[in-house]
């Protein structure tokens, strides 16, 4: 099983607790046991690009209770397989994934005491099987049905904190109060254009968390003071009374011009507007607002790395039922989650005083995966070598922060042609209401 035995991912008694909590372990002695499913799960996502048969000898090479009873269980059929996974459910991997997911920055990484973390969502392709089209739907224009995940993740370290899914018939407005037990004292959450209602915007206020939302030109503010930083207050009114008052937000327009060098030309950026329930200045000044609020590119790095990084660019993923559909979500974050776990204690390890607050954001997703692929198939006495050869590849292929953009994106220049070399500057205009004789100014 490699490192995915290791205690910071799954060891067997996570595993076994996991199947004994959904009532899943099997009664009586099977070639496909339900812990070993479990491994089965997260292996198919670190080999992506081979089949489940494939996956179980690479497993089997490093468990010898399994490698020596190999006539029972390498003749298996794919469906039996398939069904060995479908009889343990998504509740297994869903377990699995909880123990795994949570904060994982330092004291380094809050913004004034405060976990900056980010919500959004993306849609995955299932396999056009007719009870997947039957349970998820999709879109007319899709020859396949779609999963909708959203996820909630710390924007420093890129951890997932929790996760939710659903049908393509559930819009991501709805699906995003299932994070909201994950919300608490002590976060700043980051939203994009799509997420920002009266609805939630008070069901979020509710659990103490601060909020952060991107709100689009149509979004309806009126100004009902302005305040000293030339931000302003605004309602948010309910759509029907029962949802309760109108609640008190404050509103940040700013816009970016950028400007290039050598021809002086200067570009200046749609107008941005962000809504939050931190109204006082002195404790949340807009400046660092606007600064945080680019943070939450970093949960679009965190659906990249699924989708690619782990995912090798599956089209679709691979089961035909809509249980097994959810266990490979629940895994593949799963894995997710233990690359960056193991990826921590590497980093950890290497940088001097083990400092806790790691950067994992400068961690390749990409290989870290192949360093974990390789350890699968070793046996599990072996888990400190396997660890010091994860931690060398890990920090030997740190990605540098990328720096700002220096040129704007072009095509690629043709063959004999030099594209010239351009320094472009951005600055960030905040525009600042002006206090009008029909509005009352704050302190």
């Amino acid at each position: 099983m490699g490192l995915l035995a290791h205690r910071l991912a799954v060891p067997p008694q996570m595993a076994q607790a996991a199947v004994d909590a959904e009532g899943v372990r099997e009664r009586k002695r099977r070639a496909l046991p339900s812990v070993l499913i479990v491994y089965l799960n997260l292996a198919l996502w670190l080999f992506p690009d081979q089949g489940m048969r494939a996956c179980l000898r690479e497993l089997a090479a490093g468990m010898p209770r399994l490698a020596g009873d190999l006539a029972g269980w390498r003749n298996v059929a794919s469906t039996s397989v398939s069904q060995a996974r479908q009889r343990m459910g998504p509740g297994v991997m869903w377990r699995i994934f909880s123990q795994l997911a949570g904060p994982m920055g330092g004291p380094g990484s809050r913004w004034r005491g405060r976990r900056v973390c980010a919500v959004d969502g993306t849609e995955v392709k299932v396999p056009d099987s007719e009870v997947n089209a039957g349970f998820f739907a999709g879109p007319k224009s899709s020859p396949f049905p779609v999963l909708r995940l959203v996820a909630l993740a710390e924007c420093h370290t890129r951890s997932v904190i929790s996760a939710a899914w659903s049908a393509y018939s559930m819009g991501e407005r709805t699906l995003v109060h299932r994070l909201l037990p994950a919300f608490g004292d002590g976060m700043l959450v980051i939203f994009d254009r799509g997420f920002c209602s009266h609805l939630f915007f008070r069901d979020a206020a509710a659990t103490g968390t601060d909020l952060l939302f991107r709100v689009s030109a149509s979004f309806s503010l009126h100004p009902a003071r302005v305040l000293a930083d030339g931000t302003y207050l605004a309602e948010l009114k309910p759509r029907v009374k029962r949802d309760g008052p109108p609640i008190t937000v404050r509103v940040i327009e700013y816009s970016v011009t950028s400007t290039t060098s050598k021809i002086l030309r200067r570009a200046t950026s749609e107008v941005f507007c962000l809504v939050t329930n931190l109204l006082d200045p002195a404790q949340a000044p807009a400046p660092e607002l606007i600064g945080l609020y680019r943070r939450r590119w970093n949960i679009e790095t965190v659906f990249k790395a699924l989708k690619v990084d782990i995912g090798a660019a599956r089209p679709v993923l691979r089961s035909a039922h809509p249980d097994t559909i959810i266990a490979e979500i629940w895994s593949l974050l799963a894995v997710y989650q233990i690359l960056l776990r193991l990826a921590g204690a590497a980093l950890i390890g290497h940088r001097p005083g083990g400092q806790d607050d790691t950067g994992l954001g400068e961690v390749s997703i990409k290989n870290a995966h192949g360093a974990l692929r390789r350890t699968i198939g070793q046996a599990a006495g072996r888990l400190g070598d396997m660890m010091k050869a994860f931690a060398e590849e890990v920090w030997t292929t740190l990605v540098p922060v990328r720096p700002s953009r220096t040129a704007p994106r072009k095509p690629k220049a043709r063959r004999g042609e030099r594209s010239p070399t351009q320094t472009v500057t951005h600055k960030i205009i905040m525009h600042r209401m002006r206090q009008p004789r029909t509005l009352p100014q704050a302190a």
